[in-house]
C-alpha cells in the first residue's frame, strides 16, 4: 500500500473514531457549583430544597435536601442522557436523577434511576405519562451493585420509539409506553441521605434533537 494511501486511511479511521461531543457536560472541575448550568432547587417545589450542593475534588456533593435542575439552561427532546455517580449509605437515603418536562409539568417524566437505602442493591427505572388523575406508568428494578459502595454510570437512550435504560454499559429495562416527544431538562436530587456525583454528560440524537 503506497503511504500516502495509508496516510489518508489512518486520517479517516482516527476521525471516525473520535468521540462524540457532548450537547450539555459537567465534570464538576470547578470549586462551586456552575449556575450557567444548574439551578440549586427542584422548580417543582414551591420553596427552594433544604439541602446544599457543594464541589470539590471533582464532583458535585448533594447534600440531604439537595436537587440540582437544568431548568430554563438546557432542556433536549432524544438522546444519551448519562451520569456518573455515588449514593450515601444508609436506611434513609433515597436519591435519584429524573427528566421532566418544558413546560414545566410534573408528567410526563423519565426516572433515570432511583435508588433507596433500604434496598441498596437495587436500582429502579421508569417513565410516567397521562395527566395527574390518569397517570400511568412503566418501570421495573434491576438487582445489582450497591450505588452506596462505589461509583457506577446509568444511562438511558431515548428516542420517539423507545427508552432504553443502560448500568454500566449493559442493557437493563427498556419502555416503549408513553415515550415523551418534548424537550426534557434534568433534575438530580438527594431527597435523603447524600449523593456524589463525578459526571453529567448529555448526548444529541439523530432522532431530531431539540436543544433550549
Amino acid at each position: 500500500m503506497k503511504p500516502l494511501v495509508f496516510l489518508l486511511l489512518l486520517t479517516i479511521s482516527a476521525f471516525a473514531q473520535k468521540p462524540p461531543i457532548p450537547a450539555f457536560a459537567d465534570e464538576f472541575e470547578g470549586k462551586e457549583l456552575d449556575l450557567t448550568k444548574w439551578s440549586p432547587h427542584d422548580p417543582l417545589r414551591s420553596v427552594y430544597a433544604a439541602g446544599v450542593a457543594t464541589v470539590s475534588s471533582g464532583q458535585a456533593h448533594l447534600g440531604p435536601g439537595a436537587a440540582i435542575a437544568t431548568f430554563g439552561l438546557f432542556s433536549q427532546t432524544y438522546g444519551k442522557f448519562e451520569i456518573r455517580c455515588k449514593s450515601g449509605p444508609g436506611a434513609l437515603v433515597k436519591s435519584g436523577f429524573h427528566l421532566l418536562p418544558v413546560p414545566l409539568a410534573p408528567l410526563p417524566s423519565i426516572d433515570v434511576f432511583t435508588f433507596a437505602g433500604v434496598e441498596p442493591r437495587k436500582v429502579f427505572f421508569a417513565d410516567h405519562w397521562g395527566t395527574e388523575q390518569t397517570e400511568r406508568s412503566y418501570g421495573d428494578s434491576f438487582d445489582g451493585p450497591d450505588l452506596s459502595a462505589d461509583f457506577h454510570v446509568i444511562a438511558i437512550e431515548w428516542d420517539a420509539d423507545k427508552i432504553v435504560w443502560l448500568l454500566d454499559g449493559k442493557e437493563r429495562f427498556r419502555s416503549n409506553d408513553g415515550v415523551p416527544e418534548q424537550k426534557m431538562f434534568l433534575l438530580i436530587e438527594a431527597e435523603g441521605g447524600t449523593l456524589d456525583v463525578d459526571y453529567v454528560r448529555v448526548y444529541g440524537s439523530t432522532n431530531s434533537p431539540a436543544r433550549q
